[in-house]
């Protein structure tokens, strides 16, 4: 005859040392004798948790549940199982029933937490993380949690706070200095990043995603060797890490080792086929070794992720192939930045010379700028949402113009110049101007928004040893961002930020136009 109350005690001991199997033999012993035996259900719940089978977990507290309703930790269980699932709104309910048999269940307020904030419930999920560690100051959980939510918020400083606690409770806490290196990252605080995935790293060296993780953020602050080398050991640990040698691939190309760079992003499609930012690294990749027949091609599966496409009706029905179409409407869609429209807008001609009517798609600030350019019939203005503002029998991105044109080195259109500045306008900021022997126009800063703008832009003040060459005279041509920085102490720098004044891309032209010489960052004042 078996012992029930000895059974489930020995079974306990099993399950607090970890040995899942034996303890589970001796609970299912228990319940095959009292299918109804709510203790045992609940204990062989945890453990099929425990496993990951969290369906099978569901099933047993749900038992012991029927069995016994008034056991808090059985509803807090179920919320566990429920929530792992997807179940959000009864793995809730869940926690709430266990929260009115307990009032001061901490535990049960710390996992309602983590599947609010699964839902997006941030400010909720906050209040309850408060309410458990107001019950009970010491739950890792819910510090854990609130940190995690935290930083979802943006509120990077609060979170990195209560990671720190997390870590102050349980210094063996790997995943916690894993996710406070990503708040450190992004507030820019890249040094602190670099230590706490250093520690995550001593406390799970096996980890391929902490040595992936430290390897963007070295790779961030330019430190290439060393990024290089933690993704090669998160390959080593993971063969089949597809991001990792992707991101490899990145590091190798900003060393200027295309042929590198390439081999892994094709090891990385190779793993992952469809992998968007892969296929899109490699045509950059392809075209800056002037591979560019390939690096055309390849550059059309930016389509493939929505993120790089800012054109809302493509449509493979209609994309034009570059053939005839004399008698038809060929609408030629804006995409990426101000600066590439500028520079691949003297493909527009080459289209024009197909046969019908040309209409191209642009940005405000440059519709002025192109209305002279050759080949276009119509300017439109670009759509923000829905559908294009003209009506078309073809469309094509500006972007893929040169795929369709067979571009090579040798036959990148180069009649230039193609835009012009207008005479009156050139003729208004000459009268703005005081010559000296050189005039220059300087710009300092791309757009904030641009996700390599830490590598391009500048300041103000590193302009400062030219301005103090005898016989040169600097203007600014910045306008937004960074042009705030003409308005403290830039006298000694510039004459006068021109840019602060340019309406459109027809000034800055005009402004271009007065200049012996522009020296600038990369962005579309460049080009």
């Amino acid at each position: 005859m078996v012992d029930i109350t000895a059974t489930i005690e020995k079974a306990a001991q099993h399950h607090q040392a970890g040995r899942l199997e034996q303890a589970e033999v001796l609970y299912k012993m228990v319940t095959q004798r009292h299918p109804d035996h709510s203790s045992a259900l609940h204990c062989l719940g945890i453990i099929a948790c425990q496993r990951g089978r969290y369906n099978l977990a569901a099933e047993f507290v749900a038992k012991a549940i029927t069995a016994n309703r008034r056991i808090p930790q059985f509803h807090n269980t179920l919320g566990v199982a429920l929530a792992a699932v997807g179940k959000t709104e009864k793995a809730i309910g869940a926690y709430r029933r266990a929260i009115s048999l307990k009032p001061d269940y901490a535990e049960a307020y710390a996992n309602m937490a983590d599947t609010l904030q699964s839902q997006g419930h941030y400010s909720a999920a906050v209040e309850n993380c408060k309410k458990a560690i107001q019950l009970q100051p010491g739950l890792i959980e819910a510090y854990y949690n609130l940190a995690n939510i935290l930083r979802k918020q943006g509120r990077h400083n609060e979170a990195i706070e209560n990671y720190q606690q997390v870590i102050r409770l349980r210094p063996d806490f790997a995943v916690a200095y894993g996710n406070m290196a990503l708040a450190l990252k992004e507030r820019g605080r890249n040094a602190e990043a670099i230590e706490s995935y250093k520690q995550a790293i001593r406390l799970r060296p096996a980890d391929a995603k902490l040595r992936h993780d430290l390897g963007v953020v070295l790779k961030d602050c330019r430190r290439y060797d060393e990024a290089t080398e933690n993704y090669k050991q998160a390959i080593r640990l993971d063969p089949d890490y597809a991001q990792a040698y992707n991101s490899l691939g990145v590091a190798m190309k900003e060393c200027n080792r295309c042929a590198e760079a390439i081999e892994n992003y094709e090891q990385a499609i190779r793993l992952k086929p469809d992998y968007a930012d892969a296929h899109w690294n490699r045509s950059l990749a392809l075209l800056l070794s002037a591979r560019l027949s390939e690096g055309w091609k390849e550059y059309q599966r930016r389509y493939d992720d929505l993120n790089t496409v800012n054109s809302p009706y493509y449509s493979k029905k209609t994309l034009w192939d570059g053939s005839s179409f004399t008698g038809k409407t060929l609408f030629v869609r804006y995409q990426q930045g101000l600066g590439d429209n500028i520079q691949f807008a003297r493909y527009l001609s080459m289209a024009k010379e197909r046969g019908g009517t040309v209409i191209y798609e642009t940005k405000k600030p440059l519709k002025d700028l192109l209305r002279p350019l050759d080949g276009i019939d119509e300017l439109v203005d670009a759509a923000c949402n829905g559908g294009p503002a003209a009506s078309f029998d073809l469309h094509i991105s500006l972007m893929d113009l040169p795929r369709v044109f067979g571009t090579t080195i040798e036959t990148i259109p180069s009649n230039v110049p193609y835009l012009y500045a207008d005479p009156a306008k050139a003729q208004l900021w000459r009268n703005r101007i005081v010559r000296k022997d050189l005039t220059v126009g300087i710009v300092w800063a791309g757009g904030a928004a641009h996700r390599n703008d830490h590598n391009r832009s500048c300041t103000l003040a590193d302009f400062a040893p030219l301005a103090e060459i005898e016989g040169i005279q600097l203007y600014g041509l910045q306008k937004g961002n960074g042009s705030e920085q003409a308005d403290t102490s830039s006298d000694e720098i510039i004459a006068a930020n021109l840019g602060a004044e340019f309406e459109d891309f027809t000034d800055t032209a005009a402004a271009i136009e007065n200049m012996d010489l522009v020296v600038s960052v990369d962005t579309a004042v460049l080009h």
